[in-house]
């Protein structure tokens, strides 16, 4: 194989990693890569710090691979809720987006006071994706003794009041429901 075959050779194939809020075409046109350019050519750096524009995307990595392969492994925010006064979401980031509708994000109802949403997105942001979706709504309920309390209004029925502090008790949410044997209610996550 001589070296003008290796440098006239385009990329074969573009594979995109772990993206779930850009498509992988988004992800190629934003990288100007559309039309599988010449292999050898191709600079990692540029490709990465034009998709760092994009405002979900926090970090990628990209490797050539045997066979004129080029992937592309993202790195994305991740979007904890939906904020019915702004018509934006929430990203682990604690920046607010103006995105297209998203399905399985949970909707906040109220306003939190920037102090407490701060910690509550942080906290947030560690609480599973998959329990994540089982949210339907969120609503800051402060008392007078707590005010980093809320209560979830979960897709089964349930609701759960919990408090910044114990918001990673979540990811233990189906398993404390396996327990109640199909009954609805009230879970107090937010104490003990």
């Amino acid at each position: 194989m001589g070296i003008s075959y290796l440098i006239s050779v385009k990329t074969k194939n573009i594979v995109i990693l772990n993206n779930n809020y850009y498509s992988d075409d988004d992800i190629i046109y934003t990288a100007g890569i559309e039309d599988y350019p010449k292999f050898i050519l191709l600079n990692k750096n540029k490709i990465k710090d034009k998709l760092l524009k994009l405002d979900l995307i926090e970090d990628v990595t990209i490797n050539k691979r045997f066979g004129f392969i080029l992937e592309i492994t993202v790195k994305e925010k991740k979007i904890l809720y939906y904020i019915r006064s702004t018509n934006l979401y929430k990203a682990s980031d604690n920046k607010s987006y103006e995105l297209n509708n998203m399905i399985g994000i949970p909707t906040l109802i109220n306003y939190i006071p920037e102090n407490i949403e701060k910690n509550f997105v942080n906290k947030l942001s560690n609480v599973d994706s998959e329990i994540l979706s089982m949210i339907s709504e969120i609503e800051y309920s402060k008392t007078t003794y707590d005010d980093k309390r809320f209560l979830l209004y979960m897709n089964d029925g349930n609701m759960v009041y919990v408090t910044t502090t114990k918001l990673k008790s979540l990811n233990k949410y189906v398993d404390i429901v396996s327990k109640l044997e199909n009954k609805k209610g009230i879970l107090y996550l937010d104490s003990g």
